[in-house]
């Protein structure tokens, strides 16, 4: 049998605390844990108790470094899930933690959409389409996407567009119109506009009619 000779709070973490066992440093823990097992100066411990006590830490760790993440930046689950994995982690541990910050609302796939939807479309300009696909990177399920697209009408994509379009419009040196067109085009389709859209922005942009232009397959 083993006995704690000395429990120390860790000078640079106060959350952290040493144990001892036989007057040699044996390991730090999360102050939690040692208030979940009641771990007490002069108590007789055993070896399978104390891999436990490790294994509770562990896990612990494991949640702490997933909410450390997403106190930097809001993230998906997936991103959560491969970061920790990158790190070796347990996988038990791993869903356990994704769980726990899902139920803590940490973690919400559909918040997390709304949020980045809101911010490719009115700071980075991106069309439907690019944003769709950024979601799908970032491994949002596709039902929750196509849910949360619906934000975006017909209507918002086409003042997006032309918003777009106006700005890079003063920067186009070319004097024919076709060219316009072209490299206007090709510019909100990068930025993730459907083929429609484009083709009715840039038309108004240009202040012509969509049969002036034809299809696009010059672009």
């Amino acid at each position: 049998m083993k006995k704690i000779t000395k429990i120390e709070v860790q000078k640079n973490n106060r959350d952290r605390v040493n144990i001892y066992i036989d007057d040699t440093f044996a390991f730090g823990i999360d102050l939690n844990i040692m208030m979940k097992y009641s771990l007490t100066k002069n108590m007789e411990i055993e070896q399978l108790f104390i891999d436990e006590i490790l294994k509770a830490e562990e896990e612990i760790h494991v949640y702490n470094y997933a909410l450390t993440l997403l106190s930097r930046r809001a993230m998906s689950e997936k991103q959560v899930r491969t970061k920790m994995g990158i790190k070796g982690y347990d996988e038990a541990f791993i869903d356990r933690a994704i769980l726990k910050l899902k139920y803590q609302k940490y973690l919400d796939d559909e918040r997390y959409s709304e949020m980045l939807i809101n911010d490719k479309a009115n700071i980075s300009k991106y069309g439907k389409r690019k944003i769709k696909h950024v979601l799908y990177e970032k491994g949002i399920d596709r039902d929750i996407i196509e849910e949360k697209i619906k934000c975006l009408s017909e209507e918002d994509e086409l003042k997006r567009a032309y918003s777009v379009g106006l700005k890079k419009i003063s920067s186009l040196k070319e004097d024919d119109d076709r060219k316009k067109y072209v490299k206007l085009s090709r510019f909100l389709i990068n930025k993730g506009f459907e083929l429609d859209t484009v083709r009715k922005s840039v038309s108004r942009l240009l202040k012509a009619s969509l049969d002036d232009f034809g299809d696009f397959e010059d672009i």
